[in-house]
């Protein structure tokens, strides 16, 4: 199913899959409404995000974003933003400063995906047609 973003518009977001993320379109409950978000999903990993905070990763006005909602706390984060004293830190040291991550809050474990390249372009440029 895909979810139409803009009141009154046509446009809808299609799911994205890369690199064993996949990037779904849905209206996630928090607190006693739903907002439009978007939930990745790797392998046991289901985190949900604010769409409008995927949009701004994407247009790099900020460099982490945090899970919302049931699921396991988890972030998609640039590896460059991650604090050189951080648990971050330690998950990502041997990834290249320009992938993208999905880290869960768990100390010492490795990142659920990591994006490179095309298809971490390919993901960034899809979260520009996320409204919301």
């Amino acid at each position: 199913m895909m979810v139409r973003w803009r009141r009154n518009s046509e446009e809808t977001a299609a799911p994205w899959e890369g690199a064993g993320l996949v990037a779904r379109p849905e209206h996630i409950p928090v607190r006693r409404r739903t907002v439009p978000g978007v939930v990745l999903s790797a392998g046991e990993v289901r985190a949900s995000m604010h769409a409008r905070d995927l949009r701004d990763f994407g247009r790099g006005r900020v460099d982490v974003v945090e899970s919302i909602g049931d699921g396991p706390l988890a972030f998609l984060s640039h590896v460059r933003a991650a604090a050189p004293s951080s648990l971050a830190a330690e998950q990502v040291r041997d990834l290249p400063a320009d992938a993208v991550v999905l880290l869960v809050a768990d100390p010492g474990t490795p990142p659920v995906v990591v994006l490179t390249g095309a298809v971490r372009d390919g993901f960034l440029e899809w979260t520009q047609q996320l409204t919301g």
